[in-house]
Order: C-alpha cells, then structure tokens, then sequence
C-alpha cells in the first residue's frame, strides 16, 4: 500500500503542475505565456469533472495504508466533494481570467495555483491529523508566495510578510494542538481521537481543553475571524486580482472547512460546550468585517473587509447547530465564494485599465467598462442581499435557522449587518454609475479582453440561475451535510 495514497483529483493537479514547470521552462516567454495558463486551466477542469461525477454518484470511500502500517488516511466523501467543486470551479474561472491579467513570469504563476489548489483539496480529503497539517502546509505556502508575487512593490512585500508571520503563528499553533491530541489520544486519525475525546473524564483534563483552544485557534488564523482577521485587509489587496478572488473566494473557507471538521469529528460539542463560543466569534466577526468595509475608500481593502463579514456569517449559521444554520452556512460558502470571485474580478478589471484602487477616481468608470460594471454590480446586490441573486437565498436561510433556535434574538444582529453591507455595496454602484467620471481618459478606456471578461460574465450568470432556482444547489449542500455525522 502506499504509505501517501492520492486521490484521482490531486493526481490531475500534481501532473499538471508538474507539466506547467517542464513546458514553461522549455517555451519560450510568448509561449509559456500560452501553454501555462492552458495546462493549468485543463487541470483545474479535468480535476472539477473527476470531482462532479464522484459527488454526482455519491461516492464515498476511504483509503490508506494497511492496519499497523503507519501512512496517510484519506476520506472522500460528499462534504469534501462539495467543497472541492467550489474551490476548483473558482479555480478554473481565476485560471482563464489570469490568462489576460498576468503580464509576466507565467510559469511561475501558474504553478504556484497548482500548488494552492493542490494544498487546498489535500485538506479537505485527510483523514487523518499529520496529513492535513501536510497539506495545510502546502496550501499556506501557495498563498505567501502568491500574495507576494509582485514583489518588485513594497506593498505585496508588507502584505506578505504579515501574513507569513500570523498564518505561521496559526500553523504554529495548530501543530501543537494536534501533538497535544496524539499525546491525549495515542491516535492521529480523527476517528481514533474523537473515540477518546469523547470520553467525559479526558475532556475535562487541561491539555485537552488546551489542545482545544490551539487547534482551533490556529485554524482561525486562517479563517480570518476577528481577532485574528488583521492579515486579511493587507494581503488581499496586495495580491493580483485574479489571487485576490482566490484568497477571499475560497482560500479562507479552508480554515472553517477545518474548525467545522475538528468541531463536529474531534471536539463533541456535549463534552466541550463550544456552540455559544462560536456564535460570539461569528457576531463579532461580521460587525467588524462590515462596520470596517463600509470606513473604506480603496476598493480591493473594501471587498477584503467584506469577506471578514461574510465568514462571521458562515460561522454564526454553523453555530446554530440546527439544519437551517448548517445547510445556510454551507451555501453561503458556494454562494460568497461565486459573489465574491465575481467582485474581485471586475474591481481587477477596473484596476486594469484606469490603474487605481481609490473609489474616488474610479467614479464613473462603469459608464466607460459597461460590461464590468454590470458584473461587479450584478455581484454587489448578491452579497448586498437582493432577492433573486444567489447570496440572499443563503443568508435568509442561516436568518431562518437563527429565528429557530435558542439564539433567536442574535437573528437581529445578522440582520442589522446584511443591511451595512447592503449600505457599502450600494455605495460603490453609486460611484461607478452615478458620479461625474473621475477616471483617466473615459471615453478611450475599453473593456478588457476575451479572457477576462468571459469568467466575470459566466460567474454573473451563476449569481443570477442561483438565485432563481436554488434548488438543486440548496439539495448539494443537503446531500453535503449528510456527510458530517460520519466519524473521521
């Protein structure tokens, strides 16, 4: 048996990886150019579709090494499927858009999305503690050198090395919550550890509520969660949009991906009492990501804030604990990573051609990019909640799952702060559409190329059939769910 068995879909990342290096480093620059982002995009894709007919069919299986072999565990199931079909289609989308974006070491950066890709899926499919600090791993050092991948500016430089040093701090404190775990459980996979966890004597011990707090502490590091969101505003503007789109779109859903993971399969909540803890962490996070978005004038820093907002949202509906918050909150993850990704696109469209982040002197370029600024505002009122777009279905469904729970009167709080956002977001269609164009050369500026335009159009028309027709979206993130009881 293989001591690190691989899964079909990270086998289709790693040989194209492995493929983007050789060809890039063979082509010459005007062909790498081409034959990168093609390698690349065709992983992604060949990945998604391996992916959907496993999801489709409902495929579930674990594998690894035999018993007293020591070797990685890996789990499929219709969770880790769910997730991975977000996270590869923005990919595929952030993939093509770069194609028209990126004007320079396209080997390299084509690369490095293969490695974050590569990390990201690796961690949801672990199914055991050391494989997905591995991966994890993988996936952190994926995003530090993409975040910095213009390092010629010092603000890429800056932006980098915070977030190299809290992301570190967090894998820091992740990796010595899960040797606490081993040392508690004598077992790395999470099965073995809930199986002792579980017991009412060992969760009351001090290291086990201490490995607790490190796990899940370092875990939402990642995740952005106020108080450990001070990265987040920095490294996302700093990025190249199509990155941008990445981090904020699903790079920092693999933190919750892993808290929901070790709360519900290593942590059981009647022995560690975490749900209230988790609702005040998703409250206060969602007021500080909107109360701070809505203070903003650069436009990248504003969209940055804001998916701090939408991971308290995320958060506050997993804290429920009822079906309503669970399945809200899962969606939501579809729904911000599509509506987020379509934002900060279009802003790089904008960025693009008038080469400014400041709304003041964006004013009126929606009437100079038409087409760019119907996306970004199609994306806006999702995430601004508008009926009809795909945001609003899954944030009135965690409301929902709040008005049905003990916590009903914290419902008022999400509302109060889907109706700030609402406030930023409609702030910034009003300056592109609405105020005296402040852009350079307004009337010259044209819309970005075929490859730029044509992810910003397809995730635009994914806002709007998910908002419509929810339905066989709302039944995924059901069947995804019906995965998390199983013991890892």
């Amino acid at each position: 048996m293989w001591l690190l068995p691989v899964p079909d879909q990270l086998e289709v990342l790693i040989l194209g990886a492995l493929a983007t290096l050789v060809t890039g480093s063979l082509s010459g620059r005007a062909l790498s150019r081409y034959s990168s982002s093609v390698i690349s995009t065709a992983a992604f894709a060949a990945s998604f579709y391996i992916t959907l007919v496993q999801f489709l069919n409902g495929y579930s299986t674990t594998f690894g090494p035999e018993e007293g072999i020591p070797g990685s565990v890996i789990v499929i199931d219709q969770f880790s499927n769910f997730l991975s079909l977000v996270v590869l289609a923005i990919f595929v989308f952030s993939s093509i858009y770069s194609a028209g974006y990126i004007g320079e070491r396209h080997t390299e950066y084509f690369s490095l999305l293969l490695v974050l890709a590569i990390g990201m899926l690796g961690v949801f499919y672990a199914g055991d503690a050391i494989s997905f600090f591995i991966y994890w791993e993988v996936m952190s050092l994926g995003s530090y050198l993409l975040v910095a991948f213009n390092y010629r500016e010092w603000e890429a430089v800056e932006a980098s090395l915070k977030y190299l040093i809290m992301s570190s701090t967090g894998s820091a404190a992740l990796l010595f919550g899960i040797s606490l775990l081993y040392g508690l459980s004598g077992d790395l996979t999470f099965a073995g550890m809930r199986g002792v966890l579980a017991s009412e004597a060992v969760s009351r011990e001090t290291w086990s509520v201490a490995a607790f707090a490190f796990v899940i502490g370092g875990l939402a590091v990642n995740a952005a969660v106020a108080p450990f969101h001070f990265w987040l505003p920095d490294a996302h503007p700093a990025a190249p949009s199509p990155v941008s789109a990445l981090l904020s779109g699903v790079v920092i859903k693999t933190g919750v991906y892993g808290m929901l993971r070790f709360l519900l399969n290593v942590f059981p909540l009647e022995q560690y009492g975490w749900q209230l803890g988790l609702l005040m962490l998703g409250l206060v996070t969602m007021s500080v990501g909107n109360l701070m978005a809505a203070l903003q004038d650069d436009i990248k820093r504003l969209l940055a804030f804001s998916s701090i907002a939408n991971i308290g949202y995320i958060v506050f509906g997993l804290s429920l604990g009822n079906q309503f918050g669970l399945v809200g909150s899962i969606l939501h993850v579809l729904n911000h990573a599509v509506a987020k990704a379509l934002l900060f696109l279009s802003a790089g469209s904008f960025i693009h051609t008038f080469h400014t982040r400041s709304l003041d002197e964006l004013s009126g370029a929606g009437k100079s990019l038409p087409v760019t600024g119907i996306t970004y505002t199609i994306g806006a009122l999702s995430l601004a909640g508008l009926p009809g777009l795909n945001a609003f279905v899954s944030e009135y469904i965690i409301i929902a799952g709040a008005l049905a729970s003990p916590f009903w009167p914290f419902a008022v709080v999400m509302v109060l702060n889907v109706l700030i956002g609402a406030m930023y977001h409609l702030r910034v269609i009003q300056t592109i559409f609405l105020k005296p164009p402040q852009v350079a050369n307004p009337k010259t500026a044209r819309e970005p190329g075929f490859s730029m335009l044509l992810p910003m159009v397809l995730l635009a028309v994914a806002a709007v059939v998910i908002g419509i027709y929810p339905s066989p979206f709302l039944a995924a993130a059901e069947a995804a769910l019906r995965a998390l009881p199983l013991v890892r």
